[in-house]
Formats: C-alpha cells, structure tokens, sequence
C-alpha cells in the first residue's frame, strides 16, 4: 500500500492506495492522521478513492481520528467511499458524534472545507 500526502491550498489530502488491512498500512496511516491533528492542521481530507478495502481495524483507525480531530476543533472527512467499504462501516461510523462527514468525490470535500 502507497500513502499518498499532498496539499491543495490549506487543507492536508491523504490517499492510501490498495488495502487498509490493519498492518503496516494501517498503521502508516493512523501515523500520519495522529501526526496532523497533533500539529493542528485545521483541514485533513482522507480520500479513498484508490482503497479497495478496510477492515475493521482501519475503521477504527478513521473513528479515533475523526473523534480525536473533532475534539481539537479540527475538521476531517472522508471522500470517494467506494460501495463496498460504505458497507462495512456504515453502522459503525454512522454513529459518531458529531457525525463524520463523507463526500462523493474530493472536489466536492474541497469545496466544503474553502467555505470553513
């Protein structure tokens, strides 16, 4: 798996490539996230555009982010959930509060994270 960072104006955008099995690449990952929100970056976009798949583990990974970040003031979300990961983890992410933010593609993100 391939981890991706790269900046479009003030906001973070990481996108992992492949599988979010809960190795390695989870855990390069979860690095990263925990990295940025330490360092207050007020914007991080999670694009999974190019992720076939999470387990369970990398779920948890985007919760505790999404928690930690929202606890900080900061804003992350998530686009380009493919069917099946939105599957998985609708149940689970569907009960954070506040409510984690999934857009449709990383243009549309973008566009919410310019007006913040």
């Amino acid at each position: 798996m391939a981890l991706q960072v790269e900046h479009a104006g003030d906001v973070v955008v990481l996108e992992p490539e492949g599988m979010l099995k809960g190795g390695k690449e989870t855990d390069e990952l979860r690095n990263t996230l925990n990295g940025l929100v330490d360092a207050g970056q007020r914007k991080i976009l999670l694009d999974l555009g190019k992720t076939v798949h999470m387990t369970s583990i990398a779920i948890g990974v985007v919760a505790a982010i999404h928690t930690s970040a929202a606890s900080h003031d900061l804003c992350f979300c998530v686009a380009n959930v493919n069917e099946r990961i939105r599957k998985v983890w609708a149940g689970v992410l569907g009960l954070l509060n506040p409510p984690l933010r999934v857009y449709a593609t990383r243009a549309d993100a973008l566009r919410h994270l310019a007006d913040l």
